[in-house]
C-alpha cells in the first residue's frame, strides 16, 4: 500500500494525495480515481446516432483489461450507473473489482453511491498489487432510472475523474412500455460527449418475477450493438420459467446469493476473467 501511495504522489494532483493518506489510514488500498489525466470538456454537439458509430470490433470489457495489462503503471477508472441490482455490497460488482484486481495486480478501491444523500459513502477496498491503481465507483442507485443518472451525472462522474469503461445496468425501474434502448438513449449521448474516450457497456439485466419489465429487454442487444455497445447477457443466464427464477432472488428483481452468483460468473466471462 504504502508503494502505491509513493507512486501516486509522484503524478497524481493534490486532491488525490489526500484521497490516498485518507486510504492509507483508514482502508487496505485507497480509491484511486485514475484523474491525473485532463477530464474531457462537455460539447454541445448533436448526439451520435447508429448510423455514425463504427462496428463493434473487439469487445470493450477485453479491450479495457488487455489496455492495463500493456501499460501496467497506469490508473484506470470504473463506472458503473444502474440500479440496485448492482449495489449489494457482496454483490456481482465488488467481485468483479476484486477479480479484475487480481488479474492485473493492481489495487482497487470502490465507493457505493448512496441515494438518500445523493453521494458517495466511504471507500472500500478490494484488493492491492504492485501496479498502478483502479479506482471502481459504483453509482448503481437502488430504485433509480436511467434519468436519475442523467440528472445527478456530475455527482456520480465527478469533474476530478475521468472513466475508461462505464458500465450500463439498467431496466427493473424503466418505464415498461418503453423500449429500453430508447429510455437509455439520452443517458447514453451525454456519457459520449462528456467522455468520449470512455467505453461503454450495456448490462441486460436478469429476468423480473412476473416479467413485468421483461418485455422491454426484446430488442435490447441489437439496439445497443447497433450503437456500437457491447451488451453483456445476464437475462439468458437466468431461467425463464417463473418456478426456476424463483429461488434466485430475494424479491421480484433483485438477485439472492445464489442469483449474484449467476450474475458473478456472467460478468466475469465477458471480461474473460472466468471460464
Amino acid at each position: 500500500m504504502l508503494n502505491a501511495v509513493k507512486r501516486v504522489f509522484g503524478s497524481a494532483p493534490i486532491w488525490a494525495w489526500i484521497v490516498m493518506v485518507v486510504c492509507a489510514v483508514i482502508l487496505v488500498v485507497g480509491l484511486i480515481v485514475s484523474s491525473n489525466r485532463t477530464a474531457p470538456t462537455s460539447t454541445s454537439s448533436a448526439g451520435v446516432t447508429p448510423a455514425s458509430m463504427a462496428p463493434l470490433e473487439q469487445p470493450a470489457t477485453l479491450e479495457f483489461i488487455e489496455d492495463a495489462e500493456a501499460n501496467p503503471s497506469e490508473p484506470r477508472t470504473i463506472v458503473l450507473l444502474g440500479d440496485s441490482t448492482g449495489a449489494a455490497r457482496d454483490g456481482w460488482a465488488p467481485a468483479l473489482g476484486t477479480t479484475i484486481s487480481q488479474k492485473l495486480q493492481r489495487p482497487m478501491a470502490t465507493k457505493f453511491w448512496n441515494a438518500t444523500t445523493n453521494d458517495y459513502g466511504a471507500m472500500v477496498g478490494l484488493g492491492d498489487g504492485p501496479n498502478g491503481p483502479i479506482g471502481f465507483w459504483n453509482g448503481s442507485a437502488s430504485g433509480k432510472d436511467a434519468n436519475y443518472a442523467l440528472e445527478n451525472l456530475d455527482k456520480l462522474i465527478t469533474p476530478d475523474v475521468t472513466p475508461d469503461l462505464i458500465l450500463l445496468n439498467f431496466g427493473h425501474t424503466q418505464d415498461p412500455n418503453t423500449p429500453l434502448a430508447e429510455q437509455l438513449k439520452p443517458l447514453i449521448t451525454e456519457l459520449r460527449q462528456k467522455y468520449p474516450d470512455a467505453e461503454l457497456v450495456a448490462i441486460k439485466q436478469s429476468p423480473a418475477q412476473g416479467g413485468a419489465t421483461n418485455a422491454i429487454m426484446e430488442g435490447y442487444a441489437s439496439a445497443m450493438d447497433a450503437e456500437g455497445i457491447q451488451v453483456i447477457d445476464v437475462y439468458s443466464a437466468f431461467p425463464a420459467d417463473s418456478a426456476a427464477l424463483r429461488p434466485l432472488l430475494r424479491d421480484t428483481v433483485n438477485p439472492n446469493p445464489a442469483g449474484q452468483q449467476i450474475w458473478t460468473t456472467t460478468v466475469l466471462k465477458a471480461f474473460e476473467l472466468q471460464a
